[in-house]
């Protein structure tokens, strides 16, 4: 099968292109991988072809429709069973795995800056003619909740399968002993004798909310792993009286280091449609709190493998937080859960779906 994967950054820094890395890795000897891509991670190329696409990277939405135009160019005369696209990557899609809605995203995180509110305004529309066309036959969402909201914002009324992105439970797993997490709490500048809350992803996405927590729990420290601008939130924390017990790390391209080093995973997102962050942190053995509105809050079972918060409710994060702090051998036991509960969410459980969409849409003609 001669397969067409277009994604913008075929890096596994970033979550599509880890995705796309992940699947072509495991299904690369039953299938003819060509990728189409403006970067690539050349450790990531072997038993693949790979196309460059130029795109002017200036803002986000330059980068979006230059690469979609220079995509439509290198396609052009080109012949594969099928191609499977990241979203709004490639208007001859057949299969798209859709990793966010656009008009979801601004309405549930209502973001402050006004390019981010501008990028959805203009992207929206595009993206509701893309997931509008008869060609695309087969969506491929992360979670029930993403489906739906497909479903919603954009009608669509054609195959959908859900598939939940996999987790490497070798690479994301706790700590061989008490001495490899000292190391790490040395080298990520937290305090031996705190309880480590650990936040990883967009600030958006919770960090205020969990910082507002650290003054009611003088035993934490949290330690922050974002590509965010992190000035509003350090001075939030000044505010507080709690910027010493606040490592802001930045970005980290080892981010299973910094899972091991803490006790527990705080992310109290309004939206996230999937949070791979929360199932690399139950594959590492952590206790969750995570956002009952993100797509990785379904593969959580509350009580048992986690424990699910309500962002609208503004008690209930300091009530799971409560819970925690006050049976930590309860808190251990929901960690060993959350990883048994993440080795049945394998990349290669994730490729195997992938695979069964790939023969499905490929018995099937296309439609003009």
């Amino acid at each position: 099968m001669d397969v067409a994967l277009v994604v913008h950054d075929f890096d596994r820094n970033n979550g599509q292109g880890r995705y796309v890395i992940e699947l072509t890795r495991r299904l690369r000897d039953r299938c003819r991988f060509t990728v189409y891509s403006n970067t690539a991670d050349p450790g990531a190329l072997e038993g693949i072809v790979w196309e460059h696409v130029p795109a002017w990277r200036r803002r986000h939405i330059t980068a979006v429709f230059t690469f979609l135009a220079a995509v439509e160019a290198r396609l052009i005369g080109r012949h594969h069973n099928l191609i499977h696209a990241q979203g709004l990557s490639s208007w001859r899609a057949d299969v798209a795995t859709v990793h966010m809605i656009n008009a979801a995203r601004v309405r549930r995180l209502s973001p402050a800056r006004r390019r981010d509110r501008l990028f959805s305004q203009i992207v929206t529309p595009f993206e509701r003619a893309f997931y509008r066309r008869r060609r695309l036959r087969h969506a491929i969402v992360m979670a029930r909740t993403l489906g739906r909201e497909l479903q919603e914002e954009y009608g669509w009324d054609r195959a959908l399968s859900v598939i939940p992105h996999g987790t490497d439970a070798e690479q994301f797993r706790p700590p061989t002993d008490a001495a490899e997490r000292a190391e790490l709490r040395d080298r990520f500048r937290v305090p031996q004798d705190r309880w480590a809350w650990l936040f990883v992803g967009e600030a958006v996405k919770g960090l205020g909310q969990v910082i507002q927590q650290l003054p009611a729990f003088p035993q934490a420290h949290l330690l922050v792993v974002s590509r965010s601008q992190l000035a509003p939130f350090q001075e939030q924390a000044r505010r507080l009286g709690v910027n010493a017990r606040v490592t802001f790390h930045g970005f980290e391209p080892r981010p299973e280091l910094a899972y091991r080093a803490a006790d527990a995973f705080i992310y109290p997102s309004a939206y996230d449609p999937f949070g791979m962050v929360a199932t690399e942190a139950m594959a590492s053995g952590l206790p969750v709190v995570v956002g009952c509105e993100t797509g990785a809050a379904e593969l959580v079972t509350e009580g048992i493998d986690g424990l699910l918060c309500d962002p609208a409710q503004p008690a209930s994060l300091p009530a799971q937080l409560a819970r925690l702090a006050a049976d930590p051998a309860g808190a251990d036991r929901l960690g060993q859960a959350a990883r048994a509960t993440i080795r049945r969410h394998s990349w290669e459980a994730c490729a195997e779906a992938t695979l069964a969409v790939y023969r499905k849409v490929v018995e099937t003609p296309r439609l003009s």
